[in-house]
């Protein structure tokens, strides 16, 4: 005897839909994880590629670091510097040569027959501040206006300690450059390459400097807040908010580059910063980093530049700290 086909019936097509459901509302969380995850280790793997490239540096400049933006080959010069790419003021990343070419391809700029800046000449893509190689980008930080821009770009340098080229008070030389290798005595603690912030809540601008935790003006480091007034978003307090600590963009992480070329994700508190607990403080959001000027015969809740300065230790912080200091 035939009997009839049987399809499904209602309640057993609901309890397949409520199946798959439930095991949709468990898989996506933990793939989104994975993916975040995903991204993280690509750019830990991208900063660690960055400390061959600097390797590669020191070791045909004397074991001397790169400048933070080299705009005159020397302080009393009165000419701009011009690299070998016809590049006038080259920022730090010009100097971390890898397999791909420059930072910036100049082939656009040739035809102008002078050296190339920031300025926009009406090239498109290829403007002075587009970097035109996937080196220094990080998966995390997939926004089209920050992602290939040099100046606005994932990652800083720790430029007070290692390159800066900011002029002394009395124009005579650089603020701290050229930095030997020699002179950093801790390099398994000493900062070189994170993530980050640049000037905003978010990520915002001039992102290639960054700044420590205490700003720097011990061996005549400039204190230096990174963006104009003008490239502070509005209603934000420029005091905070043209500092540009390390950008936590991995679930509350930022992936960190050593000078002894180990990377390692690090919240804001293992690097040494102070943070605001509440919203009150001139509307800063919770856990926010807030830069603290060196010398103010405070401790600061605790912030150092022990993971910046090269010596493994933070000797003004310690003697903040102190009753007698």
């Amino acid at each position: 005897m035939n009997q009839g086909k049987r399809g499904f019936t209602m309640i057993e097509l609901l309890v397949v839909i409520a199946i798959l459901t439930l095991l949709m509302a468990i898989l996506f969380p933990s793939l989104a994880s994975a993916r975040r995850q995903a991204k993280a280790n690509v750019c830990l793997s991208t900063l660690k590629g960055l400390g061959t490239a600097t390797a590669i540096y020191l070791n045909e400049n004397r074991d001397r670091f790169f400048p933070f933006r080299l705009k005159r080959l020397y302080p009393e010069a009165t000419e701009e510097f011009v690299n070998g790419y016809n590049r006038k003021s080259p920022r730090w990343q010009w100097f971390l040569e890898t397999e791909h070419g420059p930072v910036i391809d100049p082939l656009p700029f040739r035809r102008l027959g002078v050296p190339f800046g920031d300025e926009g000449l009406g090239l498109g893509r290829n403007e002075g501040t587009t970097m035109t190689i996937d080196v220094f980008l990080c998966p995390s930080l997939a926004d089209e206006r920050f992602e290939h821009d040099i100046r606005n770009g994932a990652y800083g340098y720790n430029y007070q300690y290692l390159g800066n080229t900011r002029q002394d008070p009395e124009g005579t030389r650089w603020n701290n450059f050229p930095v030997g290798l020699h002179q950093i005595k801790s390099t398994a603690l000493t900062v070189l390459i994170a993530d980050s912030r640049g000037a905003g809540r978010q990520h915002g601008k001039h992102s290639y400097a960054l700044d420590p935790p205490r700003l720097a003006k011990e061996d005549k480091n400039a204190q230096y807040f990174g963006p104009q007034e003008e490239d502070v978003p509005k209603g934000l307090d420029a005091e905070y908010y043209r500092y540009s600590p390390v950008e936590m963009r991995h679930t509350g992480l930022g992936n960190v580059l050593f000078v002894d070329m180990h990377a390692e994700a690090m919240t804001l508190k293992q690097l040494g910063y102070q943070l605001s607990e509440t919203l009150g403080i001139d509307e800063l959001p919770a856990g926010t980093a807030v830069p603290i000027e060196l010398g103010s015969g405070t401790n600061a809740g605790g912030a150092t530049n022990r993971l910046w300065n090269g010596l493994g230790v933070d000797p003004l912080a310690r003697s903040a700290a102190s009753p007698t200091g």
